[in-house]
């Protein structure tokens, strides 16, 4: 697939990570590029949200796992995302697949174009537009966030998030701290919330609930507020329960298609 240019962006406090791909006739509601007439899986965060949302296109969602030595996810954190995924998508089936362990890519630090890197070189399945089954890509890291390190996961393409082992473990590390399974579940549904559209990218908001300059909640309570993706949250607000979506947000799934 030829990529003609991409342009990231990071803004303090969060990193959601906006990778435009110029693909000229993007369909939204399927994804899929008009002069191609192939899935396009190298979009920005938030291009596909009707097609995760919608069963029109693919009534099925798999989401492949990959995790690097000492980082596999635990399967709490796994069967939580997945509630999750019913409870918003209109998907006859979701298939959350068994983690697989990848090679590590040294530990430290890694930055967005390493961890797309880390993809081509590890994800084995893609969406094809002549098939039923939408997939999506995890890939858990042995490192930190090199742009910011207290970041626990970026959506860094339309299908594509990844996660920093490091940081999940120090959020969960210490006396007093959550479960690691609780940072988990809480981040891998954050990140998926971006893949969505969530808030006002590629979900039109409802009402006015999205804050300045970011693609996050202004709602406190909220699963998609800015500091929910930090050791920031876990660190002084986070009280054991993984948060759930503001109304305002539920609301903006279901009139782009979700539940």
């Amino acid at each position: 697939m030829d990529i003609a240019k991409r342009y990231y962006f990071l803004a303090p406090l969060f990193a959601f990570v906006l990778s435009f791909t110029l693909h000229g006739c993007l369909d939204s509601s399927t994804g899929v590029d008009n002069n191609t007439n192939q899935f396009v899986s190298r979009a920005a965060p938030g291009a596909s949200a009707k097609v995760f949302l919608e069963d029109s296109s693919f009534a099925s969602l798999s989401v492949e796992i990959d995790y690097m030595p000492g980082h596999q996810p635990s399967q709490d954190a796994l069967d939580s995302l997945k509630t999750f995924l019913q409870k918003r998508l209109h998907k006859s089936d979701i298939t959350i697949n068994t983690p697989t362990e990848v090679q590590s890519g040294g530990g430290g630090t890694y930055s967005a174009n390493e961890i797309r890197s880390f993809e081509e070189k590890y994800r084995n399945n893609y969406t094809d537009s002549r098939n039923n089954t939408l997939h999506a890509y995890f890939l858990i890291t042995d490192g930190k966030y090199q742009e910011q390190n207290n970041v626990l996961g970026i959506a860094y393409y339309n299908t594509s998030m990844a996660f920093f082992g490091s940081t999940i473990e120090e959020a969960s590390s210490g006396l007093g701290a959550p479960p690691r399974e609780k940072v988990e579940g809480t981040v891998f549904q954050h990140e998926f919330g971006h893949i969505l559209g969530l808030v006002g990218n590629g979900t039109p908001t409802q009402s006015d609930h999205k804050t300045a300059g970011s693609a996050h909640c202004t709602a406190d309570e909220c699963l998609m507020k800015s500091t929910v993706e930090t050791t920031d949250f876990f660190a002084n607000l986070f009280d054991g329960s993984i948060p759930d979506l503001d109304p305002q947000c539920v609301t903006d799934l279901q009139a782009n298609g979700g539940k």
